[in-house]
């Protein structure tokens, strides 16, 4: 699991209660439990670039909706309802892994940024 940082205990997790934390790359998510299943995606919404999806209300779909706008992203896929094509926007998502209890995220290789 070298491309996966540990987290969390499964157990510190609320259901639809989101926590944040900041993988060692740097980047900031947001992590959920919704039933025994634990979704991660990242923390700043692509509307303001505000860094608050943690706080996020999830519905029965799996939407997860920004506190400051209600702008809905699905925890699966990040995408938004389809009723909403004209956002055109979409949250990144992570790899969740739970391993003895423990709650494993991927961390992505980063794009190298070419500079002339």
């Amino acid at each position: 699991m070298n491309n996966y940082q540990k987290i969390c205990k499964l157990s510190d997790l609320r259901n639809k209660r989101g926590s944040k934390f900041t993988l060692r790359d740097g980047t900031d998510i947001a992590v959920f439990k919704v039933g025994e299943k634990v979704y991660a995606v990242i923390n700043t919404c692509p509307h303001n670039q505000s860094h608050v999806m943690y706080d996020g209300y999830i519905d029965e779909d799996l939407y997860l909706a920004c506190p400051i706008h209600g702008w809905q992203f699905h925890l699966e896929t990040g995408e938004t309802p389809l009723h909403c094509t004209d956002l055109g926007a979409k949250l990144e998502t992570f790899d969740v892994k739970i391993e003895n209890g423990n709650v494993w995220v991927e961390v992505k290789k980063k794009k190298k940024k070419w500079m002339f």
